[in-house]
Formats: structure tokens, sequence, C-alpha cells
């Protein structure tokens, strides 16, 4: 017997064992507690466990599970309780299914600078506890920052092979159309008055835009990944999905999300293989304006007053945050601590939101900047850098792979672009899970690439030979 069998004899039979223990653990318990709620509860960790293992032989769908739960915005979609219980689990079944796998020899640990630096950022956030005046607010963001980088690092450790990136782009494809669907319910089977906001299952109506231009890689990655009638089937879809994204949008009144809307068009106009798709959007948009002029009512009301300033009240925000990172520039806060920090600044500077003690600077970096200080401000910036550093070195070698589709680095680019203009003067996103599937979509060619030198080196030259004939 190899010891590659002898790994995997090991992860079968403690599956089966950890099965079976589960279940006398759950026919023991029924027989001493009496407590109404708790078969229930038994029976629903049976469930639970019973998924897990048999997760534990794919362990990309459960990090694709977590990811979507993680992912689902703030609203009635989520109920808080079951849903902080649901994502803390599913994110920790991921990581314990990979942990079990690697421990077995059939998964190895890979690391990245950007998964590194993300580390290092909640290391020093850790630090600042120590200066922090609420602990319990600290941990609540360090937990936050810890399962945001449990996210990335198993995205860099399973999805890094076409077909895993295939399955990691039907996610994000399922998340989108979750909010198209969430969209048109709540505007045509709703008390919705158009006129007004559309508030989509009670997300805030600037989160409904971030979410669809996230989700659009996925939707658009099908199309280059395929040919003939499916290409044509796939095509549709996603013509579809920007329509309705554009509509919803116009709908929402979302002035940041329109604004990228339009900067994803136009970057995608300044490359010839990507013109189509700025074209029909351009197209699709016209058609709106001429047969439904009434979607983008709110959204030219809410341009021409102005409502809140042209940055949305945000300024007075920013201003405090610079006036605190002034007087607290290398130590900032203390992780979570920010927006309590801050008010005493902002109510230096307006009256107007006296009534709340935990306004945000509305501005990721800033955010980062007023809780963590300088040091955790250049980690920061220095992880989406090297984010963006790979994605750009990465180029020639997916470009070079023939298996590998060319539109791939246009659609990342535009909707890189296009989430970042509305990311930048959004609030509590500097560690949301959209920024960690952006990351990952930059981090993608490196990953991909990796994987091919590391076959070509183990399986044979064919991948080199076939790179250097194409050069």
């Amino acid at each position: 017997m190899t010891a590659r069998t002898a790994r995997q004899s090991l992860v079968h039979v403690a599956s089966w064992v950890g099965g079976a223990g589960l279940l006398s653990l759950v026919a023991l318990a029924l027989l001493i507690l009496r407590n109404p709620s708790v078969p229930v509860m038994l029976i629903g960790l049976a469930v639970v466990a019973t998924i897990g293992l048999l997760l534990l032989r794919n362990p990309l769908a459960a990090l694709l599970l977590a990811a979507f739960v993680l992912l689902l915005p703030p609203g009635d979609l989520r109920v808080e309780g079951i849903y902080m219980l649901a994502s803390n689990g599913t994110v920790v079944a991921a990581l314990g299914i990979w942990l079990v796998r690697a421990l077995s020899g059939n998964e190895t640990v890979k690391w990245n600078p950007t998964c590194l630096l993300l580390a290092l950022y909640i290391a020093w956030g850790l630090v600042t506890l120590l200066w922090a005046p609420d602990l319990v607010e600290g941990r609540r963001k360090l937990i936050a920052w810890t399962f945001s980088f449990i996210l990335l690092f198993l995205i860099c450790n399973e999805v890094r092979s076409l077909p895993a990136v295939d399955r990691f782009m039907r996610m994000l494809s399922l998340m989108g159309w979750l909010m198209i669907l969430c969209g048109i319910y709540t505007a045509l089977f709703t008390d919705f008055v158009f006129g007004t906001r559309l508030k989509s299952f009670n997300m805030n109506e600037n989160t409904l835009g971030v979410m669809l231009i996230m989700a659009l890689p996925g939707v658009i990655w099908p199309v280059m990944r395929s040919d003939g009638p499916r290409r044509r089937s796939m095509l549709i879809l996603a013509i579809t999905y920007m329509l309705c994204a554009v509509a919803l949008i116009a709908l929402s009144g979302s002035r940041g999300g329109a604004i990228s809307v339009g900067l994803l068009l136009l970057m995608l106009l300044f490359f010839r293989p990507a013109r189509k798709w700025a074209v029909g959007g351009v197209a699709l948009i016209l058609c709106l304006f001429l047969f439904a002029p009434f979607l983008f009512d709110t959204l030219i009301q809410r341009a021409v007053e102005g409502d809140g300033g042209e940055l949305g009240g945000r300024s007075v925000l920013w201003e405090a945050s610079l006036l605190f990172m002034r007087d607290h520039l290398l130590t900032g806060a203390g992780i979570g601590n920010g927006p309590f920090r801050l008010h005493p600044y902002i109510a230096s500077l307006t009256s107007e939101v006296n009534h709340r003690t935990d306004l945000p600077s509305h501005q990721p970096f800033l955010e980062v900047g007023v809780d963590t200080g300088l040091v955790g401000l250049i980690i920061y910036v220095c992880m989406i850098g090297s984010a963006i550093r790979s994605f750009v070195r990465s180029r020639s070698c997916w470009l070079l792979s023939p298996s590998c589709p060319d539109g791939y680095y246009l659609t990342v680019i535009g909707a890189t672009a296009a989430y970042g203009s509305t990311w930048l003067k959004a609030g509590g996103l500097e560690n949301h899970a959209s920024l960690i599937v952006i990351l990952a979509l930059l981090l993608i060619p490196s990953l991909v690439q990796e994987a091919d030198d590391r076959s070509a080196q183990e399986g044979g030259p064919w991948l080199s030979k076939r790179r250097h004939d194409r050069g």
C-alpha cells in the first residue's frame, strides 16, 4: 500500500468513525436530556454534520457555499441570528474540511503576498486592541477580518484550475441572478412606487449596484468559455442580466451605481475585443431611455437635486476622519473603535448627526486609517496593490495559454474599475466579502499559472511547448 492510499484510507475511516460517533452522541443526548428544544437542535446538528461529511470529499463545494453565504447583503435575505450562525458555521466548516485534506496529504498550503499582507493586517489589528477603549467592538471587527482572510486563503488554495474557476464563476453568477430576481420581485410585486428609491428586500439601495457589478464577471465567463448554440444561449442570458442590472440600478437611485455602469462601459469601449459589450450596453441604456424613461426618474431627481451634496454628505465624515488621523496618526483608535472615537470630530463640524455616535468614515481607506492608524493603512494599501500587481504580471502567461479566455482580463478590469468607483465612497466595505471576491478575480490568473507551471514540471513539458509554439 502506497503512502497516498494509506492517507486516503485514513480519511475514509475518520469520516465513518466521526459519523458513527455523532449519531451515538445524538441518541445518548435524546435519552438523557429532556428539554423539548434539544432534540430539534441535535437533529439540526446531525444534518449539518452529515452535510459536512459529504463535503469532505469536495472542499471546493464547501468553500463556494461559505462564499455565497458571506456575500448575502444585509436585509431581509438574512435573518440575523440564524445568518450569523450559518455564516460562521459554513466558513469554519470550509476551513476544517480543507485542513483535514491538508493533514491527510491531499492538499498543500500555498501562500501569496496578498494573503500574507491580510494576515499581517489582522496581526496589527490585534496589537491595536492594547489601546482600544471597547474590546467587544474590537473583537467583533477582528472576527470579521479573520473570516475575510479565511475566505481569501481558501480561494487562493482551491481555485487554481479552469474547472475550479468555472465553479467559482457559477457561484458569482448565481448571486448576481439572485439580486436580479429580488429586485424584480420588489419592483413588480410589492407596494413599490416608481419615483421612489427601490429598496430590495430591505437592503441598502447602494448595495444592490455593488453586488450586481461584482457578479458581472461570473455572468460573462460562460460566454467566453463556450461556443456554438450554448454560447448564444449564454450571450442572451448575459445581455438580459445587463439589461436588468441597468434598470434596477436606475430604480435604486444609486448615483455611485450609475457612475460605475458608465465607467464600465467607457473602459470596455477602449478594448477592441470587448467593444461589442460596451456598444451593447449603451444600446440597452438608450432603449430603456426611449421605451421606459420612468425607470430613471429617481436617479435623475437625485442627480439634479444633489441629495446630500455631490458626495452625499460624506465630505463632513471625510474631513472629520482626516482631523482624527492627524491627532492619532500612527496608532488610530484601535480596530473596531473608529466610528465611536470619530463622533466628537464630526460633532465639531456639524450638528446634523449628533443623534448618531457610530458613524464610520464612509470611505474604506479612511475607515482603515481611523481604526488602525498609518501602519494599518500602509499594510492595507499594499495588500490591494499586491493583487493588482499580480494581475498585471500574469497577463502575458494567461494570454499565451490556449485554454484561458482572452476576454477575462478585459472583463475583470472593467468590473474592478466599476466596483472601485462605488467602493471608494462606501461605508463598511473595507473587509466585505465582495472586496475579497474582487481580489480573488485579480489573483486568479496567477493562481492558474502557478498550477499550470507545476503540472508542466511534474507531468511533462507539453504546456511549456504549447506556450513556446504560440510565442
